[in-house]
């Protein structure tokens, strides 16, 4: 194993836990987004068949 091979796999391997941290935030904010799209959906539905 050479020089470069071991800074690539030094370098993935500290990426690894902040691509899964990055990931699970995602999952929250698409949430938090996907509720708030919900709320105004059902907004304009009862706005619409009042």
């Amino acid at each position: 194993m050479n020089w470069d091979q071991l800074k690539l796999r030094l370098k993935f391997g500290n990426a690894m836990p902040k691509t899964e941290g990055n990931f699970s935030v995602g999952i929250v904010f698409g949430l938090l987004i996907s509720i708030m799209l919900w709320i105004s959906i059902i907004g304009w539905i009862m706005l619409i068949f009042k």
